[in-house]
């Protein structure tokens, strides 16, 4: 369920950065919000942010106020870009700002948000990988010290510190593997 959850937050930050580029184009042919909305519906947006473009243009058709609409496309997609940008929207809409000039803005905002999230995500698969190797290394290192030196072999199993430290040795290395996919879990969702 996590990773539908985190793949959903993917795909709503993806569509709004996709969204935000349209509205930006379609204010430069002609400044007027629910146009570019309009023509945002028929630019091949997926769901759900295409249903939420539908829903908000329907509602502003049947007689509601664009703030009001504008409100409840924002609870419609529970995502901080979307939410940060019908903020703005709703907020330039009230007193009316220049409304290409904050689309090209929140544009450039978004893409970098998505180029970041893109290098930590290159970023966390590197460290994720070199430490994969590095546990995997350990008990390739402990094998070839004892067949390098067979003495530490006896010295673990004929002394009684030495057989109670190979369970606690184990068991720390596999609380290491534990860890570390539990940590990798949490950074991809």
């Amino acid at each position: 369920m996590k990773w539908l959850k985190f793949g959903q937050r993917v795909k709503a930050r993806q569509q709004t950065l996709q969204l935000v580029s349209l509205l930006s184009r379609w204010c430069q042919v002609r400044e007027d919000l629910i146009f570019a909305f309009e023509k945002c519906q028929s630019s091949g947006l997926e769901d759900p942010m295409q249903q939420a473009v539908a829903d908000l243009l329907v509602r502003v058709r049947g007689g509601l106020p664009v703030d009001q609409a504008l409100d409840l496309m924002q609870k419609s997609i529970e995502h901080e870009n979307f939410r940060d940008l019908i903020t703005a929207i709703r907020f330039n809409f009230r007193h009316r700002g220049d409304l290409p000039a904050l689309l090209e803005q929140l544009e450039t905002q978004l893409h970098r948000i998505e180029a970041e999230y893109e290098r930590r995500r290159l970023s966390n698969a590197r460290d994720f990988g070199l430490t994969l190797l590095i546990l995997l290394l350990v008990p390739l290192m402990i094998l070839g010290r004892l067949l390098i030196n067979p003495s530490l072999g006896i010295m673990f199993l004929a002394n009684p510190i030495g057989i109670a430290l190979l369970p606690v040795s184990f068991l720390t290395y596999l609380s290491a593997w534990i860890y570390i996919l539990f940590i990798q879990r949490r950074i991809t969702g």
